[in-house]
């Protein structure tokens, strides 16, 4: 007997083939149709009518009008529990203030009162929360980390119900391979995480402190780590501030053997040691206030569904895009002497945008899917994927029946009819899926494993929710006005989305929901690779190189030369195409290498000699 997933891809795919020459048996009228509707819709998204589709402008809202039509034209259903279409949320526009009311007061078991100073001890994060307040005991809870497959927890057996706790960021840094990665990402280190564990146990204040890695001193801006509020007051202090805690009260070890006076000490024996040390600080207490001043509009995603029919009907597919671009420049744009000229964002993301529209009308057509497929226009990626992070945050359909997202950024520069596909290593099942449909579709396709990437799938991934993102490429004309619709491949574009079709078609049809895999390649490499120590800025980076948006202290990079805001556009010769780049070059080698960097320093070209360290 024939499988549900072979009888239901059987069908799509001879469906498919009747409508839109996924094997090019629809006649040359048809095929043109379908590409002058992907057309139709990227050059008006792209039109200098809509202005660039800056958050906030009336350009932004010709456009969500425009993505609407097409979704009641196709038949989709809204979203939104009130019928609508239009989820609302608020982007900050301008610059941040901190609020008078913001202040940090340390109080000693001997009643002695340290009042902070915010900017030089301490900084609110906007992470937490726009404004708030709370007044507790500490306890300290280490890196704020609960990770089964490593054995690590830094919150058994210590109670921090109503308490505020003092918090290390990123992970530990340890010699033990296959544990933890450092100063790499991991889903450990993610801000998101961390609050949510703290949040769980009963935490009502965060003091955030940076790791033995990073600079003591260094106090992030306040919208680093996102403006998402979590709802708890959320400020990092410098390690000095912890070191006057720990000099009055140090941390036991060991039961009761040895004793940590000092944050230093702290962190060599957690990372040696990979044993937790979690514990209140007696005495202690803090009284905590953040508040911001900030401007804001109001932005929306637009959100439709089509409902599944078959017995997983319960379970989610998201397809989503984000359709917001830079308006006239500035915050964003590559092109910063030319300030007022629109930022058309035609491959970036009009092309993704059509995609999300054309397979609306597709799956609407027929068949009809098994899974109920939600389709998701973002706003505010371009100003740190807001729109999507807020539909995490607030889902419109259940998180825990959301089986799998896919995703579309820039897919208008189709080039030797090769399109990426990275996620194919979140689900057990994605690879073969993936490989399925690059059979059903005459297009070249890589695999990428890995989902990690500053894109709208990244909120879900963080979620373990398995995903997919198709990419055609950088270009050297992202984010300038010259991003414009003519210099797209449109046909390539419909390629594209024939292939993604097969693709969404292929995950609708499994019988089982997919199976997140935890194992991706990269997650459990060891933490002491070669070590260059310099800090990406990868919503600045460019098509042809790296932007550098910090150099960390006494590193490598320091000692060779290497500045904040330089572009590194060469790894030993190598172009950089991406952060992956320099990571995949570090990965190779080894302590005491010497890596040749190819850097621009504004109108400048250099070739800095690194030798590579061991990380710290």
């Amino acid at each position: 007997m024939i499988s549900r997933r072979i009888d239901h891809l059987f069908a799509a795919v001879t469906a498919f083939a009747v409508t839109v020459s996924v094997c090019g048996a629809a006649d040359d009228e048809q095929r043109a149709q379908i590409v002058g509707r992907v057309t139709h819709d990227i050059e008006y998204l792209a039109s200098d009518e809509l202005g660039g589709r800056g958050v906030g402008t009336p350009g932004i809202e010709l456009a969500a009008d425009h993505i609407i039509q097409v979704y009641e034209a196709a038949g989709l259903k809204p979203a939104m529990p009130d019928g609508g279409w239009k989820q609302a949320f608020e982007i900050e526009m301008g610059d941040v203030q901190i609020g008078d009311e913001t202040a940090l007061a340390l109080v000693s078991p001997d009643g002695t009162t340290l009042e902070l100073v915010a900017g030089e001890q301490f900084q609110p994060l906007r992470r937490g929360t726009d404004s708030g307040s709370a007044a507790a005991g500490l306890v300290f809870i280490g890196y704020g980390i609960s990770s089964t497959e490593d054995s690590f927890d830094d919150y058994a057996g210590v109670d921090v119900k109503d308490r505020i706790v003092v918090m290390i960021r990123r992970e530990p840094v340890t010699p033990v391979d296959g544990l933890f990665r450092g100063p790499e990402t991991s889903s450990h280190s993610y801000i998101d995480r961390k609050l949510e564990l703290a949040q769980k146990a009963g935490a009502v204040g965060i003091l955030f402190v940076n790791n033995a890695a990073e600079d003591p001193d260094a106090l992030v801006d306040p919208s680093a780590f996102g403006v998402q509020s979590a709802g708890i007051p959320f400020l990092q202090i410098r390690q000095s501030v912890v070191d006057q805690l720990l000099k009055a009260t140090p941390l036991s070890v060991d039961d009761g053997a040895a004793q940590l006076k000092s944050f230093a000490e702290v962190s060599q024996y957690v990372d040696s040691n990979l044993k937790p040390v979690s514990q209140p600080l007696q005495g202690w207490k803090a009284e905590m206030n953040s508040s911001f001043k900030v401007q804001s509009v109001t932005a929306h995603n637009i959100v439709g569904m089509i409902q599944g029919t078959g017995p997983t009907a319960d379970e989610i597919v998201v397809i989503g895009g984000h359709y917001d671009h830079l308006g006239l420049g500035g915050y964003g744009s590559r092109a910063q002497n030319r300030f007022g000229e629109v930022h058309n964002g035609a491959d970036d993301n009009a092309s993704g945008t059509a995609a999300v529209l054309e397979l609306a009308r597709r799956i609407a057509a027929g068949p009809a899917p098994s899974r109920t497929l939600v389709f998701a226009c973002f706003s505010g990626e371009e100003r740190g994927l807001l729109g999507s992070y807020h539909y995490v945050k607030n889902p419109l359909f259940p998180l825990e029946q959301t089986v799998a997202m896919i995703n579309f950024d820039m897919i208008g520069n189709l080039r030797e009819n090769r399109v990426e596909v990275t996620g194919t290593g979140t689900a057990d099942q994605f690879e073969q899926i993936a490989k399925e449909a690059d059979e059903a579709v005459s297009v070249d396709t890589t695999l990428k494993p890995g989902a990690f990437g500053g894109s709208d799938h990244l909120p879900f991934y963080q979620r373990q929710i398995p995903v997919l993102c198709c990419f055609t490429g950088m270009t050297s004309i992202y984010h300038t006005p010259d991003d414009d619709a003519s210099t797209l491949n449109m046909e390539g574009a419909v390629l594209v989305i024939d292939y993604a079709e097969q693709l969404l078609r292929g995950v609708d049809a499994l019988e089982s929901r997919p199976v997140w895999s935890s194992q991706q390649p990269g997650r459990r490499r060891p933490a002491r690779t070669a070590y260059l120590g310099f800090q990406p800025d990868l919503g600045a980076s460019t098509a042809d190189g790296i932007l550098v948006r910090a150099v960390r202290a006494k590193s490598p990079a320091e000692q060779a030369g290497l500045m904040t805001g330089d572009i590194i556009s060469a790894v030993d010769g190598s172009p950089v195409e991406g952060y992956q780049s320099i990571v995949d070059a570090l990965g190779q080698a080894k302590a005491g290498d010497t890596m040749k960097l190819a850097i621009r320093r504004g109108d400048d070209e250099l070739t800095l000699d690194v030798k590579l360290g061991t990380s710290p």
